[in-house]
């Protein structure tokens, strides 16, 4: 009898990850476009949002675990988790963003690219693909126990340079 073997101890870890990341993505987006062609746009738009921030929370959850973290207090907290999220799970050079404080409220984001956008514009769908980034970050903030409020003054998905989110944080929870 023949043995069967496992290659993955052959592939970096490294690679493992971007292996990983590429499938999620991929799936996200396909799962994305068979919503679409079922039930339409509006339709495939909220499904996608509500799944992306419930996914979102899981996400951030399971970071904070990971990193023994039980509460989240403060605005400097909750940027170096988000911050780490981001790089965990779409890091450059498919995501590039900047993050900075600007008080103990409030935060302005800045994203320069982004991978799912461009895929976005090489299917010709922007006009009708609402991104669900803003969905998914609502769960990080969820699962970190603050009301955080983002506004999206530009967005690359607009034909604009770059994305910049403002983040104001009404408040954590006790």
């Amino acid at each position: 009898m023949e043995e069967i073997k496992n290659f993955t101890g052959q592939i970096p870890d490294k690679k493992k990850i971007e292996i990983i990341r590429k499938n999620w993505m991929s799936h996200d987006a396909k799962s994305q476009m068979t919503i679409v062609r079922e039930f339409g746009w509006e339709k495939g738009n909220k499904i996608n949002k509500q799944v992306i921030q419930e996914m979102g929370k899981t996400m951030m959850q399971r970071l904070l675990n990971t990193l023994e973290i039980k509460k989240v207090t403060n605005m400097t907290d909750l940027l170096n988790y988000c911050y780490t999220a981001m790089n965990l799970y779409y890091p450059p050079p498919s995501m590039v963003y900047k993050l900075k404080k600007l008080s103990e409220t409030e935060a302005i984001g800045k994203i320069t690219k982004c991978q799912a956008i461009e895929q976005v514009k090489t299917l010709k769908v922007e006009n009708f693909y609402e991104c669900g980034c803003h969905s998914m970050r609502a769960g990080w903030y969820k699962a970190m126990g603050a009301k955080v409020q983002e506004e999206c003054s530009t967005c690359i998905k607009n034909g604009d340079e770059f994305c910049t989110i403002i983040l104001t944080v009404k408040r954590f929870k006790k």
